[in-house]
């Protein structure tokens, strides 16, 4: 009975154990699949109702972050949101939601680099580009947003008020979903003076 006892309490040493499972990769295993197949629309470079998660080699990580509910919904059991039968396999979805549960964090390394004072040209646009235009964002249901409205007073707290909440408040839309990478950009710009 003692060598039970032992036993049975030393399964609970062991709990770091679990706790330090690996991390799904967002780079090597949920951006194959968000790049491939059922998102294929999403990957086309083509300016079309779908919101682009990639192109080329570049991975919009906002873009898709931006999405997480939808792909949350879809992988517990929902459809694709665009409609369709567009579907993942049973593991993708199941890499899919344990990277949500995880946190959706992206892996990449110095992905968000910025070589001087970030520019409403070289930085700010591939953003909006990839993350806020879209048939139901900007340019579709939302306005077009271009370098006189980014930077009217107004818009500026608005922007402001969306990169230190981190986008759960300032949107006019509602709470967005923003990686640390676009509010530190979009940070860094605003502190220079918004510069075009």
């Amino acid at each position: 009975m003692a060598a039970l006892a032992v036993y049975v309490s030393s399964c609970y040493n062991n709990k770091e154990d679990i706790l330090s499972l690996p991390k799904v990769s967002f780079r090597s295993e949920v951006v194959p699949i968000i790049v491939g197949g059922a998102c294929g629309c999403h990957n086309n470079g083509i300016a079309s109702r779908a919101v682009q998660f990639s192109h080329a080699d570049t991975i919009f990580y906002d873009a898709i972050l931006s999405r997480l509910s939808l792909f949350q919904a879809w992988v517990n059991g929902g459809t694709h949101p665009g409609g369709g039968v567009i579907d993942f396999s049973a593991n993708e979805k199941a890499i899919i939601r344990n990277w949500i549960d995880q946190g959706a964090q992206d892996d990449a390394t110095g992905a968000c680099a910025v070589v001087g004072s970030p520019k409403y040209t070289i930085n700010i646009v591939p953003i909006y580009n990839t993350s806020c235009k879209g048939s139901t964002c900007h340019g579709g249901l939302g306005p077009v947003l271009d370098y006189n409205r980014f930077t009217t007073p107004a818009n500026k707290i608005a922007l402001t008020t969306m990169m230190n909440s981190g986008g759960s408040n300032g949107h006019p839309g509602g709470p967005i979903s923003l990686s640390s990478c676009t509010i530190n950009i979009f940070k860094d710009w605003i502190a220079q003076g918004q510069p075009q």
